[in-house]
C-alpha cells in the first residue's frame, strides 16, 4: 500500500506541469494557437515556476490514496486468482 501510494504521488508531482499545460490548452487553444512551447512559455511568463504546480495538492489527495488501494488489490486478485510470474 505505501509502495503504491508512494509511486502514484510521485508520478503524479512529476507530470503535473504537463498536466497544466494540457488543460490550459484544452481550456483555451487559440489563446496559444495550439503550440505546447507557446503555452508553457507563456505559463512561466504569468505565474513563475510555481504556476506548474497549481493544482498539485487537489491532484495528490486524489492520486496518493487511489494508486495505494490500486496496488492492493491488484497483489490480493493476483494471490485470489493464483497468477504467477513467467520464469523464462
Amino acid at each position: 500500500m505505501v509502495a503504491g501510494g508512494f509511486s502514484g504521488g510521485v508520478g503524479s508531482f512529476a507530470t503535473n506541469p504537463m498536466d497544466v499545460i494540457k488543460t490550459r490548452l484544452q481550456v483555451d487553444s487559440d489563446l496559444y494557437n495550439g503550440n505546447v512551447w507557446v503555452c508553457a512559455s507563456k505559463t512561466l511568463e504569468e505565474g513563475g515556476p510555481s504556476a506548474f504546480l497549481r493544482g498539485s495538492v487537489p491532484r495528490l489527495i486524489h492520486k496518493i490514496p487511489a494508486n495505494a488501494f490500486f496496488f492492493v488489490f491488484y497483489e490480493g486478485f493476483r494471490r485470489i486468482l493464483k497468477v504467477e510470474e513467467d520464469e523464462d
